[in-house]
């Protein structure tokens, strides 16, 4: 039986397999936006009315780079200090969303995934960070692949922090969770509670 480590690891690749189109796509965005701008500016047409469609265009796109960048990198560090739920929950959504899909194109196929204000609230846990970011991510990739709406929501139980991950709208398809990686989070101490619909991920104090 793997690992939790080896277990995160394949859901991680899994993550950054699912960003890395759109993180190639918005770099040629700044790349092909920025070469207007150095072009026009080269031939005199400097107005700023001109270039300022082009400049805003590549500076939304390499905001979108940096949040991708950052949150892998987050994911990718090892853990110091207790894991930050909160946190591994914002990181985890960025990457999937970005292989999602923006929300905006809902009309055209698109998918959305929010993470509700409420999970700010939620504290650390005391159970291995590699355990806490493989039951979010493999809990959030899944939804992903299930429905087009998918919501991460705080859960007020009194008890540790816990997270719901909520499946809306589905084509027929079934939220599913592989028995390996259930029972590796639960050896940790992460309870999953599953249904078609989504998970409750519930962490020890």
């Amino acid at each position: 039986m793997s690992t939790v480590e080896e277990l995160w690891l394949g859901v991680f690749q899994r993550l950054c397999d699912a960003t890395a189109h759109q993180f190639k796509g918005a770099l040629n965005g700044v790349a092909v936006n920025l070469e207007v701008v150095r072009s026009r500016a080269g031939r005199g047409e400097a107005g700023g009315s001109a270039l300022q469609p082009f400049a805003e265009a590549a500076a939304a796109e390499l905001e979108s780079v940096i949040q991708s960048a950052e949150a892998m990198l987050a994911l990718a560090r090892p853990s110091r200090g207790p894991a930050d739920v909160a946190r591994i929950t914002r990181d985890v959504a960025v990457l999937a969303s970005r292989g999602a899909g923006p929300a905006e194109s809902d009309e055209a196929g698109g998918r959305r995934l929010t993470v509700d204000k409420g999970v700010e609230r939620l504290g650390t846990t005391s159970a291995p960070t590699s355990a806490a970011r493989l039951a979010i991510a493999a809990a959030v990739l899944a939804a992903v692949e299930a429905s087009k709406d998918v919501v991460c929501s705080a859960v007020e139980d009194g008890g540790g922090p816990a997270i719901r991950v909520s499946c809306g709208e589905r084509d027929g398809s079934r939220f599913a969770l592989s028995d390996e990686v259930v029972s590796a989070a639960y050896s940790a101490g992460v309870h999953l509670d599953i249904s078609e619909s989504g998970a409750t991920i519930t962490f020890p104090t």
